[in-house]
């Protein structure tokens, strides 16, 4: 009886320590779930807020592009600290602001949410007509949008 007593004892300690450690697992568990959809929604109100889209780009001459850049999210975007990629498909450079032979500029220096920038990229060689090239825009805070269009 005494054995008893105490195996049940026991097996009582046992479940009490399994149960711990499950509620300690299945916590764990709950809590880096939480924390990966915490991150998302956090990543995606920054979008929400940072938003831009090129609407239009062509070519104005052989080694002129111009192209169209929107706010359409709730920040004002600094034009000046941003960063411009452009060339053919799958070949990319970054374009520098400013002066020299490859530049672009803009007559904006911030974009305000809701309007629109033309910018203008100066190029140092020759656009190659029925090539398909890129543009990619890079915000100061890293929110990046693209464009391809074709030379006519």
């Amino acid at each position: 009886m005494v054995s008893q007593v105490i195996s049940e004892s026991i097996m009582i300690i046992v479940v009490v320590i399994i149960i711990g450690m499950m509620s300690s697992a299945i916590y764990s568990i709950i809590s880096s779930i939480g924390s990966s959809m915490l991150s998302a929604s956090v990543i995606q109100s920054q979008r929400l807020v940072t938003d831009i889209q090129i609407v239009y780009a062509t070519n104005t001459s052989k080694s002129q592009v111009i192209f169209f850049l929107q706010n359409i999210g709730e920040s004002i975007i600094n034009l000046n600290s941003s960063i411009v990629y452009f060339g053919p498909q799958g070949g990319l450079n970054i374009i520098p602001h400013g002066r020299g032979s490859t530049y672009w500029v803009s007559s904006n220096t911030t974009l305000l949410p809701g309007f629109t920038a033309q910018i203008n990229i100066t190029l140092s060689y020759t656009l190659q007509k029925g090539q398909v090239y890129t543009i990619m825009f890079n915000t100061q805070s890293g929110f990046t949008t693209s464009y391809n269009f074709e030379v006519g």
